[in-house]
């Protein structure tokens, strides 16, 4: 596609991470919030760099576009981020001008772009819940190595019950638990040395658990946003004791291993 010509930007200051912002991007243009390829009628993908660039593309009658998301660092939050939405268009002939006047004349383009990054800076969940543990001095392990530290290599009965529960209640699409990709099934959406994001969704809801490891302390938070809210809300108050039982320990397992004090 050729250089098109800029119409706008518009930003929005988001207080989560970069990973925890991507994975809302997505879910808001993607029809599979784990496949950047499924982006929304309208569109194609262009890039996806995660957790800092998505730009979609497309045309019609009267227009060529582009959309281009970029996430940087938010200078004023330290645990936030700048999400930015920059367009770019073309409208030949005559019939295009008359509706770069109906789209971007009237301001409808502006509105509909400050409404879509409202809805991605929404980080208001149906539930969330978070634990934290001290990590113990020494302790150099990256956040995703921490958490499979706490799950172990092969799920024991505890965790094989999880498992289930996750697939089979809660109806989660989990990918295979040996890939590289997945942590207990769900998707990788970022890793650093400081924090993991993991995603997932199913037909009655999705969720993201999210462990980050600053200050001596490591914090695990659960959001889960519900599809079928009467039947999610009814499953959850089902499972929800369970998972507040079991995720605490697993906390504190990863804390106790003695893998936990890396030597450099």
């Amino acid at each position: 596609m050729k250089r098109l010509p800029y119409i706008d930007e518009h930003a929005i200051s988001v207080h989560a991470s970069a990973a925890e912002t991507w994975s809302a991007l997505l879910r808001k243009m993607c029809r599979d919030p784990e496949d950047p390829t499924t982006v929304l009628p309208g569109f194609r993908l262009e890039e996806a760099t995660p957790p800092q660039r998505l730009a979609l593309k497309g045309r019609h009658l009267f227009a060529v576009y582009r959309l281009v998301f970029e996430l940087e660092p938010e200078r004023h939050d330290p645990e936030g981020v700048r999400l930015r939405a920059l367009t770019f268009a073309a409208f030949p002939g005559l019939h295009g001008r008359a509706y770069r006047a109906l789209v971007i004349g009237t301001g409808a383009h502006r509105i509909v772009v400050r409404r879509m990054l409202n809805h991605i800076a929404a980080t208001e969940a149906d539930y969330t819940d978070a634990f934290e543990v001290a990590i113990t001095d020494g302790d150099l392990r990256t956040a995703e190595q921490a958490f499979r530290d706490a799950l172990g290599s092969e799920p024991r009965a505890l965790g094989s019950l999880v498992l289930w529960i996750h697939r089979h209640v809660l109806r989660f699409r989990l990918g295979p638990n040996s890939s590289p990709d997945h942590v207990i099934g769900w998707r990788i959406m970022g890793s650093d040395q400081d924090e993991i994001v993991l995603a997932t969704h199913g037909p009655l809801m999705r969720g993201q658990l999210t462990l980050r490891r600053e200050d001596g302390r490591a914090i695990l938070t659960t959001r889960l946003h519900y599809r079928h809210k009467m039947a999610a809300r009814t499953i959850w108050a089902l499972v929800g004791p369970l998972h507040r039982a079991v995720a605490p320990r697993l906390m504190d397992r990863s804390a106790r291993l003695p893998r936990g004090v890396a030597v450099r």
